[in-house]
């Protein structure tokens, strides 16, 4: 899988006798702050509560931080123990650690779903899922693992609890009156749990009336619902567990509401184009002022259906960005779009994904099942349909001229769909077919993994002919799974390239944050989602604060992802706070700027076991500037130019700035991370011998063009003065490195044997067929063989972006007829400023009477 990457570790006394793939270990060993439950994970809106920690390397916290102003976490800092007066020993008292911190929720801060994050003196951690909610709060309480212990609540309850054990079985009961539509929401896999819960409704006579278990054609983890309608005035229970009881602990904790509450399935069309106002209809339960649709059926549950008025944003910060915090996993990375909640009488719905339309919005009119009711549609459009009935299979048909460019881009199952769509365009009347790639299983990387993606990939449309084209929709479990969830977007456009961009920290396998030391380096990994073909260079640049720097760094067209280095001035003052990542492209001449969005690992994978993560996009990406690093390592040049073929030296220079670092220092190539066909052999620092070069070589079927290269090193460093020596990952600062093509066009002529008569001149046309996008001028000259006389030509420029330029042969009076053969046309270019590249053709001309 490209992208998966591994650590190495250097362990001194085998360093010559050991390989380096068997020194792998488990990255960057310093003290990071890796944060993973917290308790409760939520609260309601203008309250103030007490949340613990479990985590590792979270000893003596200083504050726990949210993305949102409105949310402030304070230290509880416990009391000194009494003195004990009988003691003979008379100590000081010792203050037992912090566990916990008081959680301020102001009134202004909107329901939702946040992060936090804690800080200490190692850093600032991951982040967890921190809800703000509307309903009252109150904590599971044990025993309630049977009936007759069945924790009593109220209809309007959130519980905060955790299925502990594998067989744990968690009751709780409420009063209800006949008629009341209650709906059981339990959040896991949006607040970063590992369960999958089993929810059972049970009624006051004993009988199981609602049942959530979950859905095993889905590929991803979701939170449950049990939506019952109750039979009789009573006392219900609820009984949550941990599906098929294989696995718990406090890993598996929950957010369980009990409410009458209102609650959106769908939202049909799911998609606005920016800053323009739609009518749209919500499809749910509880609604105020809905009507029942006896037509839309998610299991045997009726859904209620609601038409309201939503304008998406319009300004460029928002449009440029997903701004949905519900369950946001990978496949969400590249979609741009915005969060709605219904608010009500009995409270606030669940937020909803809306994506932002790339051209005019056509709705699916549930007529077109078949070729002869084909929906047509106009070019430019961006469908929205739903495969809504079992079996459905909905038809479209538009037109094209020959040889018009379209892009064809389906989605549904990424935003959140259960489908598994397949489509096809079609030419009925030459009954030619132009299949969709079924699914885009493409991923990154294990740690960023998009693999699961069911839509089919982006599919470039070139029309053959003047012609009507149609295109089917089906989804491959339509037959079996069908309601007015399994939405889908089609858009149908000309190209526009264009790209997003994904930022990450360091760690591949484990929960992680940026920290980097004084006079140190550290990274992030930058991933770059391509679309529409677009294939060139991105230019990232970051936000820091002071004392903190990124050099401009390239992710190369020809790559998916790359290091992003940052570095601290001897004098960094310490930092725990969010920072941005910028990439910048020209595209069809226009600049176009996208930040990165990042994420992180949610949960840790064992190393080495070609394990996708469980990951999700943050709300901000942070950095952390803490302690003195105990090295530099730099790279003496940012840049340097190779030609394909060819190797370059790159000095290296490592200086130990911490006097205990006496360990070899190891220096290896991380597979993927190079382009294919760019390597270097590994190297070893040795006490002394702090500078050395590492040889770069260019196989020739290196694509040329700026590739940003960061070598990494590993050795057994000791953290602190009193820590054991632990591996020890130091990045260098970055180079860049040009590769340099050896011609950039392929150079011919239109008659390469013109007759010319003595004393007259004729005209050739010098033709270039451009190579790796170099669109600068050529300069063109006739270069003659040794005793070759009384041939000549004006040397000619072929002008920046054009293809041809006409050159004049001259033939002197006087000149006897004869064949002069092996005549050069040349034609040089520049390119990195310095390298001039010689192309040349060969013409005989033809001297006659």
């Amino acid at each position: 899988m490209v992208g998966k990457r591994f650590a190495f570790a250097f362990v001194t006394a085998l360093l010559c006798a050991v390989p380096v793939q068997a020194q792998i270990v488990n990255g960057h060993q310093w003290p990071t702050p890796r944060l993973s439950i917290l308790t409760p994970t939520g609260g309601k809106v203008a309250t103030t509560v007490e949340v613990t920690f479990t985590g590792t390397e979270c000893e003596e916290p200083e504050a726990l931080i949210f993305n949102h102003p409105g949310i402030k976490g304070a230290p509880v800092v416990p009391p000194l123990p009494p003195v004990d007066p009988k003691a003979k020993d008379k100590k000081d008292p010792v203050r037992p650690p912090i566990t916990k911190f008081t959680v301020t929720i102001d009134k202004s801060v909107p329901v939702g779903f946040y992060d936090a994050r804690l800080v200490n003196k190692h850093g600032v951690s991951n982040s967890r899922r921190f809800v703000v909610g509307d309903l009252n709060e109150v904590a599971e309480k044990e025993p309630n693992n049977d009936v007759e212990q069945a924790q009593k609540v109220e209809i309007g309850t959130t519980i905060s609890g955790v299925i502990a054990a594998a067989t744990d079985v968690d009751y709780f009961s409420f009063a209800g009156k006949k008629g009341q539509r209650i709906l059981v929401t339990c959040l896991t896999a949006s607040i970063d749990s590992r369960l999958d819960p089993l929810i059972e409704v049970i009624s006051p006579k004993g009988q199981k009336i609602g049942v959530y278990q979950p859905i095993l054609h889905v590929l991803t983890a979701v939170d449950g619902l049990v939506d019952v309608t109750l039979p009789e005035d009573g006392d219900y229970l609820v009984r949550l567990s941990k599906f098929t009881h294989v696995v718990a602990n406090a890993e598996y904790f929950y957010r369980l509401n009990i409410a009458l509450a209102p609650y959106i399935d769908a939202v049909f069309p799911n998609m606005i184009e920016p800053g323009k106002t739609a009518q749209v209809t919500l499809y749910g339960r509880n609604l105020p002022g809905g009507v029942v649709d006896p037509k839309a059926l998610i299991g045997d549950r009726v859904l209620e259906k609601l038409t309201v008025s939503i304008t998406a944003p319009g300004d460029p910060a928002s449009i440029d960005q997903l701004k949905y915090f519900g369950l946001t996993t990978p496949l969400l990375g590249s979609v741009d779009g915005f969060e709605y909640r219904f608010t009500g009488p009995t409270g606030t719905s669940n937020p909803v994904l809306l994506t932002y339309a790339k051209a005019p919005v056509v709705i699916e009119n549930d007529d077109n099942d078949v070729p002869a009711k084909a929906q047509a549609v106009p070019v430019p459009c961006h469908i929205a349909g739903r495969i809504d009935k079992k079996g459905d299979r909905d038809w479209y048909v538009f037109d094209a001229k020959k040889d018009q460019v379209l892009m064809i881009e389906i989605a549904s199952h990424r935003l959140g769909a259960h489908t598994d769509i397949y489509a096809v365009v079609k030419n009925l009347a030459t009954k030619q077919d132009f299949p969709l790639v079924d699914e885009n299983v493409d991923s990154p990387s294990l740690r960023f993994f998009t693999g699961n993606n069911l839509d089919p990939a982006p599919f470039r449309f070139v029309a053959p002919a003047d012609g009507k084209y149609h295109l089917l929709i089906v989804s491959h479990t339509g037959e079996n799974y069908a309601d007015p969830t399994h939405l889908y977007q089609v858009r149908i456009t000309p190209e526009k390239p264009d790209f997003r961009l994904l930022v990450m920290p360091a760690d591949e396998t484990r929960p992680d944050t940026c920290r980097v030391g004084q006079g140190g380096t550290h990274h992030y990994t930058v991933y770059a989602q391509r679309s529409d073909g677009f294939k060139g260079d991105i230019t990232l640049t970051m936000e820091l604060p002071d004392g903190v720097t990124c050099a401009p760094q390239v992710l190369a067209g020809g790559m998916r992802f790359t290091q992003l280095v940052v570095s601290a001035a001897d004098n960094a003052a310490p930092y725990s706070g969010a920072v941005k990542v910028v990439g910048t492209a020209t595209i069809n001449g226009q600049k176009v700027v996208h930040q990165a969005r990042p994420a992180s690992i949610t949960w840790g994978v064992p190393i080495q076991q070609n394990i996708q993560t469980v990951t999700r996009l943050d709300r901000e990406l942070m950095l952390a500037v803490r302690g003195k690093a105990p090295a530099k390592f730099v790279a003496a040049k940012d840049k340097v130019a190779v030609s394909l073929g060819d190797k370059i030296e790159v000095p290296l220079k490592l200086t130990r700035t911490d006097a205990d670092f006496k360990a070899n220092f190891q220096v290896a190539p991380v597979p993927g991370e190079l382009p294919a066909g760019m390597a270097f052999a590994n190297l070893a620092f040795a006490p002394g011998k702090d500078d050395l070069n590492a040889v770069v070589t260019v196989a020739p079927n290196v694509p040329p063009g700026a590739y940003n290269i960061v070598f990494r090193g590993f050795a057994t460093i000791s953290p602190s003065a009193k820590a054991k020596p632990v591996n020890t990952i130091l990045v260098s600062t970055p180079v860049t490195v040009i590769v340099l093509p050896k011609q950039v066009a392929t150079l011919t002529v239109d008659n390469a044997n013109p007759t010319i008569k003595a004393g007259g001149d004729g005209m050739i046309t010098v033709k270039v067929a451009r190579m790796y996008d170099f669109a600068d001028a050529f300069k063109v000259e006739l270069v003659l063989p040794p005793g070759v006389k009384g041939v000549s030509g004006d040397p000619i420029t072929i002008a920046a972006n054009a293809n041809e330029a006409k050159m004049t042969l001259k033939i002197a009076a006087g000149t006897p007829p004869a064949n002069l053969p092996n005549l050069t046309v040349r034609a040089t270019a520049v390119v990195n400023g310095n390298v001039t590249l010689t192309h040349e053709t060969k013409i005989n001309v033809i001297v006659a009477k």
